[in-house]
């Protein structure tokens, strides 16, 4: 399957922070292909209300760990999304966005997982660890969504909702971590009839860098 991103026109958005949007990332035959095939089975939760750190309660399938394809995961993708996954993990889409983005990821190491925001589940406020250089999300729902909306903020707070970036077919955000990128993922609804499924990247600066 020959994978490649639609032009996707990404727009700059510089407040509260710089982040970036498209609606139309993959091309529409690839796109329907890879939200048909979504895979559904082995996630685990994840949950977190106390302690440090962020909150949240999400359920997540992790593809790849610093660079190299998880073997549990990969051997149940379909042969669609290991391609995706092959262009993802390729030199012309790190330096696509390197460029793009104006961030060197050149000795970044790339966390790719994916995840189902279920009814109830939710993302607390907060900023991306430093060491993230860059991170990507991928949205795949099979329908509208109650809830689930990115929301980029202002502040710490809440209801400091500067933008709210609902979990649309084919869209992608970029976010630029930074001491103020504060955002945040609302909770979807109970009885919503479909979840968020998305795709999650994060290009990781190593420790000893």
């Amino acid at each position: 399957m020959n994978i490649r991103w639609h032009s996707p026109d990404f727009k700059n958005k510089k407040e509260p922070f710089k982040w970036f949007h498209s609606d139309h990332f993959l091309s529409p035959n690839v796109f329907k292909r890879l939200q048909a095939e979504f895979p559904q089975a082995g996630y685990h939760q994840s949950h977190r209300e106390e302690g440090d750190g962020k909150y949240y309660s999400t359920w997540d399938l992790l593809a790849i760990d610093d660079g190299i394809p998880v073997p549990e995961t990969w051997n149940n993708l379909t042969t669609a999304w290991k391609a995706m996954l092959k262009v993802i993990l390729s030199d012309d889409y790190r330096h696509y966005f390197s460029t793009l983005m104006e961030r060197d990821l050149s000795k970044t190491r790339l966390h790719v997982r994916f995840t189902i925001y279920h009814e109830n589940c939710w993302l607390a406020p907060h900023c991306d660890r430093p060491d993230k250089i860059l991170t990507q999300t991928l949205y795949f729902p099979t329908g509208s969504i109650e809830g689930g909306e990115l929301l980029i903020l202002g502040s710490s707070e809440p209801d400091d909702i500067k933008e709210a970036v609902a979990p649309s077919p084919n869209r992608s955000v970029i976010l630029l971590p930074s001491p103020n990128s504060w955002h945040s993922v609302r909770k979807v609804t109970p009885g919503s009839q479909h979840a968020r499924r998305a795709l999650l990247l994060h290009y990781v600066c190593p420790d000893n860098l």
